[in-house]
């Protein structure tokens, strides 16, 4: 009897574990990070350029050079990757880029009954392109009439500084007040069907980047200087953070 109950369990066991892995829309590439989030190397990306909803593959429309220049800035702020594992507890992740002040991440955490704000901000922004060659333009011969030949040299005079200190690393104590409100700021602007990535650019303004990991699902959300209630997310981090930073 106490056999036919182990072997009854046991299934439930094997069943149970397969309706979660199946609802379970985390790659877990270990080519990109271990199960704690932690990068390969610091050529990681930070967002995928596919998402696994259920049964459906979205692309997000992240271009390389964005994609480095987003994972640069989390891997100098030791961050953890978000899409790739469940890291164990919910996490909604706000990485805040200005084109004149220093970059900041803000991390609001829920794990079982206890709910935090992590605040990290870094010293400089992440130079992501060496200086472009020097190009040279030559004179024609004397007499020459035709037009002046073009040197571009090989040599670069100055390589890009992709590394930056994080001179902030903070943490507050939330209720379940607070994350059940931003959550609702969250449901307001449709964050989980909102598309990763849409057309509105700018020269200068900022990047507001919002990620939702949670135990079974994975988003994102890049907005360049929003004016929803996108931004109402981003500005109740900020808030709530105590940071007092230029807002654009």
């Amino acid at each position: 009897m106490k056999s036919a109950i182990y072997i009854l369990l046991g299934f439930l066991f094997i069943s149970c574990n397969l309706k979660q892995s199946k609802n379970d829309n985390y790659p877990k590439d270990a080519k990109v990070s271990d199960s704690n989030g932690k990068p390969k190397d610091s050529l990681s990306f930070y967002f995928p350029a596919i998402i696994k909803k259920d049964t459906t593959f979205i692309k997000t429309g992240f271009d390389s050079l964005t994609n480095n220049w987003y994972s640069k800035t989390l891997y100098a702020a030791q961050e953890p990757i978000l899409y790739n594992y469940y890291l164990g507890h919910d996490i909604y992740r706000f990485l805040w880029l200005r084109a004149f002040s220093r970059p900041v991440v803000i991390s609001i955490n829920k794990d079982g009954a206890k709910i935090w704000l992590s605040i990290k901000a870094l010293n400089k922004q992440i130079d992501i392109a060496d200086i472009l060659p020097q190009i040279t333009f030559l004179l024609p011969a004397s007499g020459y009439s035709g037009k002046p030949k073009v040197k571009m040299s090989i040599e670069q005079n100055t390589k890009a500084d992709r590394k930056a200190n994080l001179i902030l690393n903070n943490t507050i104590a939330l209720s379940e007040r607070d994350w059940v409100e931003f959550e609702n700021l969250l449901k307001n602007c449709s964050f989980w069907t909102m598309a990763p990535i849409d057309s509105r650019l700018g020269i200068d303004g900022s990047e507001w980047i919002i990620e939702g990991h949670l135990k079974n699902k994975y988003w994102v959300v890049n907005r360049w200087s929003p004016e929803n209630v996108f931004r109402e997310a981003g500005l109740f981090l900020i808030k709530k953070s105590g940071l007092e930073e230029k807002i654009y």
